[in-house]
Order: C-alpha cells, then structure tokens, then sequence
C-alpha cells in the first residue's frame, strides 16, 4: 500500500490520538474502587487505585507515555520517526497499563493477608491497557504497510518536454534545403583623386633650363604653364627648340 506522506502522517496521528485518550481514560481508573477488603467477613474497606504509591505511579506513567505517543505523532512531519517513537510508546504505556493493577492484585494486597475482592476500578484498568495493547499493535502495523511516495511538485517544463517527446512518436527527418548566403558585394573602392601638377607661378625663384635663382628683373615666364626662367636663358632656349621645357607649348621671347 503506497500512500502520500501527508496521508500517512494523518493516519498515524489518529491512532496516536487514540491511544492518548486510553492514557487519560487508564489514569481517570485510579479514582474508582479496584477492591474491596473485608474483615471478619462483616466489614468491607474499598481500595481505590491511588491507594498505594507504586500503582498509582505506575499508571500515571503509563498515562504520561501515551499522551506524549499523541503530542509526537501529530507534530512530527518525518514519516520515519513517527514510525518509530508511536510504537515505542503505545508499548511502554500499554506495558504499564496492564501492570499496575497486575500488580496491585498479584503482589501488593497478598502481601496484607487479607481476603479481597476485585471490582469495576481493576476491570476498567485491565481494559483500558488491553485496549492502548491494540492501539500499539495498530500503529506498529500501519507504520510497516505504508510506504510513502514523497510528492516532489510538478514536473519542471524541460522534464515535461522530455517526457512529451518520449510519448510521441518518430517523426521522419525533413530535408532542409541549404540556404547559401548571397555573395557581398564588392564595394566599390573609390579611386585615389588624380592630382594634377600645380601650374608653376612666377613666384618661382629657379630656372627650369639652369636652376640658378632668378632675380628680381631676370624673370621670364611660359604663358602656358607659367614656367620660370631668366630671359637670358629662354633666348638661347628659343634658338634650340622654342618648346617649354614643362609643358611643350611654344615660348616667345
């Protein structure tokens, strides 16, 4: 028999209970009459259970234990140790239970020599033991049935999935066709800008055709390309080929 731990713990708490209320009803027995003595066979003394110190600690220890066997099965919330401490002490109080009056009848009221009679105070002890002697056996039986099935919360949502896939069946493998990238584009690389030579201004202090620094009234320029040089050289330029030297264009004297 499988159960929650909840249900077990439940289960085991009402037969604790139980045998709580047999402690109770076993200590309320010390207040009725167990026996009767008689002397001389005219008078008649009741005994009650409290009469004598040894029953009467005896009883309430038995009632002590099962009410402490009803207080711990219904605060525990470990299934293990409720299985162990409610049989322990439904025998220990059950064990007592039944020797007080035992021994009250067997060993206490021969040892006066006097003839007695047992009545409803003795019964009702010896039943109330009886009945906390069940009420062990009860919980001894129910703590080895049940097996508890610690309830763990729901499933996480990838322990769910995986469960899902595991249901469903083998779904054949689609073909995914491959999807090439787009070659990038060449970008264009802009072309370096083409730089044309700076015209040579006037402000040009060499000659082109000597190198010399041209002075101030020595200054003669190409009307093309601006090109300087000193009159007297362009003079003997025009008589070898009448060319700028920097552009090929006709120079004039």
């Amino acid at each position: 028999m499988i159960t929650q731990v909840n249900e077990a713990l439940a289960r085991l708490s009402r037969i604790g209970a139980m045998i709580s209320f047999l402690g109770a009803m076993h200590s309320l027995s010390l207040l009725l009459t167990w026996f009767s003595i008689t002397y001389d066979n005219v008078g008649r003394s009741p005994i009650s259970g409290y009469s004598f110190s040894e029953p009467l600690l005896i009883s309430l220890t038995a009632g002590g234990a099962a009410g402490v066997a009803g207080i711990l099965s219904s605060s525990l919330k470990e299934i293990r140790s409720v299985r162990i401490v409610l049989p322990v002490l439904s025998f220990v109080s059950a064990g007592l239970a039944l020797l007080s009056p035992l021994y009250t009848y067997l060993v206490k009221l021969p040892s006066f020599q006097l003839s007695f009679t047992p009545e409803i105070g003795m019964f009702g002890a010896l039943i109330t033991g009886v009945a906390i002697t069940g009420g062990a056996i009860l919980a001894t039986v129910a703590g080895l049935r049940t097996k508890s099935a610690v309830y763990l919360g729901p499933p996480s949502s990838w322990a769910s999935q995986e469960m899902e896939l595991a249901r469903e069946p083998s779904e054949p493998e689609i073909e995914v066709s491959e999807v090439f990238a787009e070659p990038e584009r060449e970008r264009a690389t802009p072309s370096p800008p083409t730089t044309q030579p700076e015209p040579i201004t006037t402000q040009a202090r060499s000659c082109l055709i000597c190198g010399d620094t041209i002075t101030g009234g020595e200054l003669s320029a190409c009307k093309n390309c601006g090109a300087s040089f000193h009159r007297d050289c362009v003079s003997v330029w025009i008589d070898l080929g009448n060319t700028c030297p920097s552009c090929g264009s006709e120079l004039s004297p």
